[in-house]
């Protein structure tokens, strides 16, 4: 299974925080911009991460207390 999925944040800023979180989990992860249509102007930034890890990565993201605004899955 391949792909990816990105975690779509509020800011930059958190995008950069959500990337330090998963690089300190052992996630990958790299700030982008999510596809036009999936921002809003609320949530225009987003953290591109595995597919086969992405569930786990929000599972333990928000155990931390910083869930992303909401997950966009890509084949």
């Amino acid at each position: 299974m391949g792909g990816y999925a990105l975690l779509i944040c509020r800011s930059q800023t958190e995008a950069i925080g959500l990337r330090r979180h998963l690089a300190r989990l052992g996630v990958p992860g790299e700030v982008t911009r999510p596809p036009r249509h999936e921002r809003t102007e609320s949530c225009g930034w987003a953290v591109r991460v595995s597919a086969q890890q992405a569930d786990w990565a929000v599972h333990r993201l928000r155990q931390l207390g910083v869930p992303p605004c909401r997950v966009l899955r890509e084949d």
